[in-house]
């Protein structure tokens, strides 16, 4: 079967190989967005003068410890938007047809888990936040919406491989 053939096939596992095929290049873009709103919004949050540890924290951590807390936070950030501009990269290079390998996978795989987690800790706290209940209630949404695209990549990622493994497969 020659390549342009399978732009010509319309048959349903055909359908969805193309649809998850666009899904991994859009969503794809959309999990590296999220990793970029992340900095943007810590960004502003300090520019507006938020502080990263009440002062209760800060008399506990002491100097060294808040100065130690602060680089960790920014290293989980800027691991957190390397991993999604990695894995959004090789979701849309699969997408378009590009060898991706599997990596991407593992990588989306840990960050819907982390996401999960950080839902599950966040959500009941929601209730005590009092005046800031809508910056509390803005976070949760945009987590949950990372964590839906996140895992919508997953599958379509691992639907297209199984599409072209089975192709290869049948090809021989």
């Amino acid at each position: 079967m020659q390549d342009t053939d399978n732009i010509l096939l319309n048959d349903q596992e055909s359908l969805n190989f193309r649809r998850n095929s666009n899904t991994l290049v859009i969503l794809g873009t959309g999990v590296i967005v999220f990793g970029f709103w992340s900095v943007i919004k810590l960004a502003a949050q300090l520019l507006f003068g938020y502080q990263l540890f009440d002062d209760e924290q800060i008399e506990e951590l002491g100097d060294i410890g808040v100065l130690i807390s602060t680089v960790m936070v920014f290293i989980i950030m800027g691991a957190d938007v390397i991993l999604r501009l990695i894995a959004g990269l090789k979701a849309i290079s699969e997408g378009r047809g590009k060898k991706a390998g599997k990596g991407y996978l593992v990588i989306l795989m840990l960050l819907i888990l982390s996401s999960a987690g950080s839902l599950i800790i966040v959500i009941p706290t929601l209730a005590d936040v009092g005046d800031s209940f809508i910056e509390g209630f803005v976070s949760v949404f945009m987590e949950l919406t990372s964590l839906v695209i996140t895992l919508e990549v997953f599958i379509a990622g691992i639907s297209v491989k199984k599409h072209k493994s089975k192709q290869i497969g049948g090809a021989g």
